[in-house]
């Protein structure tokens, strides 16, 4: 496995300068080469030079994607891309299976909502997810239902679908949509669009692809593309069809495009075609489970049920005495790791580590480290001796694997 530059960024403190670590679920740490492609000198967006650049993006995100329709950039975040996937197919009236196990479910579940159509949530407790018989019993249920919305990724709790090719059969069976909110984790789990029967794929620049923030990326079915070119719906920006026609006419955008994270764009996607999906699917399972277990045997509780643990959005919970501020708030300043605290009722409860883009041992052992000293710093007798040792079992998996 290749091992990448993280560009550094400066974090002052009583110590001097060093290395700031971005251990989010997003934005991810990103390599130089693809920071460094920003700054290629600029170009106009109804030019040659523009197009000949989409053409390059567009036909890599195809491979990756697996899919048989041209993708769609947006100049926008995945909010955006998951928002085209609702106001592009569902008119009022329609109905939309939905998972809810924590705030991006949620989030569906309203913009399902506020287009007229009626929600059917799948409701898990937080950390826990939805199962593929809830699905079932909801489509016989509802023989009329149009889409089913998987959060494939639930970011707010680390709980993930691990039955997507699965879900994927069932719902051609009955004839709807699938639509996956795949923001936090397409790039690192498998998905084929193609071969899991998926209709949408709605993600983004600055998550597992490990670019910059600002695009959204969506891959959709020969399906779903007739579907909207037969109804289409009076939009602006989120009209589907226009990015379509725009692309297949002139290789461009219909509005003007983020054109520095273009640049971006199609370095990252160099170094996924250059790495390989399967490997990179090996490499975030390998380093999510080193991040588990290392917490464990740290001494730390992980949060949300075990089955439905996602690879790239770990959750901890924190041990009695240690406040999430303290404990954050430290370990940026002292050590240089960025990580995420809890969503709504569990602000304050458990902090989230990001496993996803370019992470590899450097990343899991250096965040180990920090959050092991740091915890004991705080009180904590944290056994950062036995979480490294457990970590580096995992991590030499991947060299083996690879």
């Amino acid at each position: 496995m290749n091992s990448f530059t993280i560009l550094k960024m400066s974090t002052h403190s009583n110590f001097g300068t060093f290395q700031k670590l971005i251990m989010l679920p997003g934005p991810t740490n990103v390599p130089i080469e693809v920071t460094e492609a920003m700054i290629s000198p600029s170009i106009g967006h109804r030019t040659s030079d523009f197009s000949s650049l989409m053409d390059k993006v567009v036909r890599k995100g195809n491979i990756l994607f697996e899919c048989d329709e041209n993708i769609v950039i947006l100049t926008a975040s995945g909010t955006a891309a998951v928002e085209a996937s609702i106001t592009n197919i569902l008119r009022k009236g329609d109905k939309a299976i939905v998972t809810v196990c924590g705030e991006f479910g949620s989030r569906v579940s309203e913009q399902i909502s506020g287009v007229g159509a009626s929600p059917i949530q799948l409701i898990a407790d937080y950390g826990d997810y939805p199962s593929l018989s809830d699905l079932e019993r909801a489509l016989e249920t509802n023989p009329d239902t149009k889409a089913v919305y998987i959060v494939t990724n639930e970011t707010s709790s680390g709980a993930m679908c691990h039955w997507l090719k699965e879900a994927g059969d069932l719902t051609s069976k009955h004839g709807a949509f699938l639509i996956a909110d795949a923001v936090s984790n397409w790039g690192a789990d498998k998905m084929p669009l193609r071969d899991y029967n998926i209709d949408f794929i709605a993600t983004c620049s600055q998550k597992s692809i490990a670019a910059p923030p600002g695009l959204a990326l969506i891959s959709i079915s020969t399906k779903y593309k007739d579907q909207i070119f037969k109804d289409t719906q009076k939009l602006h920006f989120l009209n589907l069809p226009r990015y379509i026609n725009f692309f297949d006419k002139k290789s461009q955008t219909p509005f003007t495009p983020a054109l520095p994270l273009y640049f971006a764009l199609d370095k990252a996607f160099d170094l996924m075609l250059d790495e390989g999906m399967d490997n990179r699917y090996l490499r975030h399972g390998y380093c999510g489970k080193a991040f588990y277990d290392a917490f464990e045997a740290m001494g730390l509780k992980l949060f949300g049920v075990q089955e439905v643990r996602s690879n790239t959005v770990i959750s901890v919970a924190y041990p009695d005495g240690i406040k999430d501020k303290d404990f954050r708030s430290s370990l940026e300043t002292q050590y240089g790791v960025v990580v995420a605290g809890g969503f709504g009722d569990y602000v304050g409860k458990l902090f989230r580590v990001g496993s996803l883009g370019m992470v590899n041992q450097y990343h899991v052992l250096t965040t180990i480290s920090a959050i092991g000293n740091n915890l004991r710093r705080l009180g904590f007798n944290a056994n950062l001796d036995s979480a490294l040792d457990v970590a580096m079992k995992n991590l030499t998996n991947i060299r083996s694997k690879l």
